[in-house]
């Protein structure tokens, strides 16, 4: 590709090319206006959030993992377990970033939470955040992630969504415990945790990731971005 094409890729958008993007919106907005009330899911890290709040908070809890996670990932080298680990299976690297919150109080990972979103180490994605703040007008609007439910709760009080769905871990004695309760909240878990917790068939949902196609296929409508950007279903657009 020559150096002026290669430019053309990153060029500030057009007046043409935003109204284009505000349409597709507007597009997508009316669509759902149109349908009954019902319930519109959202996927959490690199959807609602640019960055994976889960994995963030993980790196700050590196130093002390608590015993199940230590063994899946070890002491050497602990980060590149883990992703080696998210490339062979996404959903068992979340389920050990949930298990490295064992041994601390909610109110301690609410406070990690807070502090990650606080540094700035992830952060609200201006864009998905409006379409949910516009869909809540007419539909119940859930957070469907498969971090840790307590964090996502950390992170949907700052978007104004109340419902939140997420993996969960035991309480024993006011600590976590590294006991994962159902259900799984990643893949095609995250069908059978919407159809138990929400509604047997979402107007809506979104996601950026393949283990979030699952619940893409069940909504009444889906939108793609990040990694499966018009992956079988569109890609949102945003101005």
């Amino acid at each position: 590709m020559g150096a002026n094409a290669g430019a053309g890729r990153h060029r500030s958008p057009t007046p043409d090319l935003y109204r284009g993007r505000l349409s597709s919106m507007k597009a997508l907005l009316e669509q759902l206006d149109a349908l009954p009330p019902g319930d519109a899911v959202f996927d959490l890290d690199n959807t609602l959030l640019v960055g994976d709040i889960g994995e963030a908070t993980l790196r700050r809890l590196l130093h002390r993992l608590p015993p199940r996670a230590a063994s899946l990932l070890g002491t050497t080298d602990p980060w590149g377990a883990y992703e080696a680990l998210a490339a062979r299976d996404w959903c068992a690297a979340g389920d050990v970033a949930a298990q490295a919150l064992a041994g601390l109080s909610p109110e301690e990972v609410q406070a990690l939470g807070t502090d990650v979103l606080e540094k700035g180490e992830v952060r609200l994605n201006p864009h998905t955040v409006e379409l949910a703040r516009q869909l809540s007008r007419r539909h119940r609007v859930w957070i469907l992630t498969g971090s840790a439910e307590l964090l996502g709760r950390v992170a949907a009080s700052r978007m104004g969504i109340e419902h939140v769905v997420g993996m969960r871990l035991r309480e024993e004695h006011g600590r976590l415990t590294d006991e994962l309760l159902p259900p799984c909240t990643c893949g095609e878990g995250k069908v059978k945790a919407t159809r138990q917790l929400i509604s047997e068939r979402p107007v809506f949902a979104i996601g950026d990731s393949p283990t979030d196609l699952p619940i893409l296929r069940l909504a009444a409508v889906a939108r793609t971005l990040g990694k499966i950007s018009g992956r079988e279903f569109p890609a949102l657009e945003a101005p």
